[in-house]
Formats: C-alpha cells, structure tokens, sequence
C-alpha cells in the first residue's frame, strides 16, 4: 500500500484499520515509511532539537556560572558591567567596572562572588582578550577552578548570558526612563525585576530557586513569625525541602554532561543525509 501512494504513517494506519484489525499497527507502518528511500528522500521531515551536552550539571547554587562583559553608555568612570549567571538558580549579578580587563574579573570574583556564594566550581567565558588573559588564568589555577573558553562563532554556549545581557539592557532603559536616572542608579532596581522575575524554563523566580520563598512584593503579603525552638526547627525543615524541591527544576533546563547518552547514533551506523539537489 505504501509502495503504490507513498501515505504517511497515520494514513496508513486510518486506511487499513478501515477493514481490518492488528495490534502494534501504527509502529510497523512507521517502520515501513522510514525504509521507503523515496519517502525519506522527498518528504521533510520535521527534526527536534537535541539537547546539547558537555556541561557538568549545577547541584548548587554559584557552582557553574557565566560571564560576561555588556558595554553600556559612560557615567562617571564606569562604561562597562561584568554580568555573572548562576546555571542553577538563574541568579544574577551584575557589577558597574570601569574597564572590561581580567584584572576586574578577578576582583570582582575575589571580593564579592567567593565570599558571599563560595568557590565556584567552573566558569564560562567567549575567548575576549579580557578572559584569555594570563592574570585570569593564574587566578584560576590558584583557586582551582575549571574555566571553559568558547569558541566566537558558537553563541549558544554563552546563551545564557547573552539573553541576560540584553534583558539587563532592556530593564534598565525602562527605569531611566521612568525614572530619569542614569543606569548606574537603575542598576540595583533592575536586578531586584530580574531576580523576582519567574524563568519560564523554572517555573519559579530566581529568588525563590536561591532562598526558598517568593520575594514579598507588597507589605502585606508578610507572614505571621512565631518565636520558640519548634518553631524555628519546623521552620528550617520547611525551607530545606523548599530549596530541594525549587533546585531540582534549576537541573531540567542545564545541558546534559558529555558522557550522556542523548541520540542512539553511534560510530559506524549509516544514516541518509538529506540535500535540496532532489528538490
């Protein structure tokens, strides 16, 4: 049947249970419309997406981050901001520099990220003359941290940053407007929309991946605290299955590691690639 009209899988199946009856008869018609070369050679065929992989998958937040430098107009000394994007939470951090040097990479790093989130475990970063810098390199051997330089023609490996680079650009034009102030007053204000802001791979706030508890908006929406040790035991009890939960769909939107299996190709398996020479 398929010889003589070349149907697809599901017209097959519509036609023949017309008159007859068989179990599993949707999967031998896809079986005989993927071995009809005709078929496969004519007919597009619509790909999904693999997930792409080597990346170490995130367990806590700070663990894997992104980096980035974004230029923005002067004011006062500062012209650029280093953006720092958490794999995990989603969380962000983003610090006014005056320029973009591996110098204030490691600055920012030593001052302000390690003590407040702990040592990073691995960084990524394009291969900008700011990352590729000897000083940079030392600092990360020092600390013992694995940094991951891309290639300038895969943007996708710094996807993530590079979204957060211009969603920081777009909300912050959006307060200097609102407010008339230069961006390095809107900055704070931006980061605070940005944090409380639901990620629609999450489902949650990068507020509430980091701290367990959706950000207050109004005063009113506060909670009655109660004092006492049962209290404060169940309270903490309650905030550590929150985080639990929240950080396990922070695992869901990463890339999957390199020794993952995410295709069932393997060396030596003959598959038909398809050009627009038969079109």
């Amino acid at each position: 049947l398929h010889a003589l009209t070349h149907w697809g899988t599901q017209a097959l199946c519509d036609h023949f249970l017309r008159s007859f009856g068989c179990v599993g008869v949707w999967e031998i018609a896809r079986s005989v419309k993927k071995g009809c070369m005709i078929y496969q050679r004519v007919n597009n065929k619509v790909m999904s997406k693999m997930v792409p992989g080597d990346r170490e998958l995130a367990r806590r937040p700070f663990q894997n981050i992104q980096v980035d430098f974004t230029k923005l107009p002067p004011v006062q000394r500062f012209k650029y901001t280093l953006v720092i994007v958490d794999h995990l939470t989603h969380w962000v951090e983003a610090i006014p520099s005056a320029k973009a040097t591996a110098n204030a990479v490691s600055k920012v790093l030593l001052e302000q990220i390690i003590p407040r989130y702990g040592v990073v475990n691995s960084i990524d970063l394009d291969r900008g003359p700011h990352f590729t810098s000897k000083v940079l390199q030392h600092t990360m051997e020092a600390l013992q941290i694995k940094w991951h330089l891309h290639t300038l023609w895969h943007l996708q490996s710094s996807g993530r940053v590079k979204r957060m680079n211009q969603t920081l650009k777009t909300v912050l034009t959006e307060l200097m407007v609102e407010t008339q102030m230069s961006w390095l007053k809107c900055l704070p204000l931006a980061l605070l929309r940005i944090q409380t802001l639901p990620q629609a791979d999450l489902g949650i706030s990068p507020y509430e991946a980091t701290f367990g508890l959706p950000y207050l908006i109004t005063p009113y929406g506060s909670g009655i605290y109660e004092e006492g040790e049962n209290v404060t035991r169940k309270y903490v009890q309650t905030i550590a299955t929150n985080l639990e939960d929240l950080r396990k769909r922070g695992y869901l939107p990463q890339t999957t590691p390199l020794d993952f299996r995410i295709h069932q190709i393997q060396p030596g398996v003959w598959v038909l690639i398809k050009t627009g020479k038969d079109l």
